[in-house]
């Protein structure tokens, strides 16, 4: 297994972060706490089922990551591109070209990053 760059191994630690935090919030809309009464109802059980496998393919995605498999590229990029979309509906959700700028600086810097030639070939794309 090859050791993933700087970069890589930060944006794999990000993802395992937001599935962790994902997973928790799922589990407590699923009613699953440790501390306090859990919220319940509504439909809740259903959302806190897809925030739960959301973070669980965070997770698989943080590892995949570190270690360098090609999917976890993709999925990067597909997420980048998705965060770069979500940048221009807030922008036009707001009016404001400084949050629409700020929503769109970490998609863009990533979209960037993995598309430099040197880090497509520690995932082994060739283009």
């Amino acid at each position: 297994m090859l050791r993933p760059p700087v970069g890589v191994a930060i944006l794999g630690f990000l993802a395992i972060l937001a599935g962790v935090a994902d997973l928790l919030i799922g589990f407590r809309l699923m009613g699953w706490v440790a501390f306090g009464p859990g919220e319940v109802g509504s439909g809740l059980f259903f959302w806190g089922l897809l925030a739960a496998v959301t973070g669980g393919i965070y997770i698989a995605a943080g590892v995949a990551l570190w270690a360098t498999q090609p999917w976890a590229w993709v999925f990067t990029w597909i997420m980048a591109i998705l965060g770069l979309f979500n940048a221009v509906l807030v922008l036009l959700g707001t009016g404001d070209l400084a949050s629409g700028i700020a929503a769109a600086l970490l998609p863009f810097v990533t979209l960037w990053y993995v598309n430099q030639e040197d880090i497509k070939a520690v995932f082994g794309i060739h283009a």
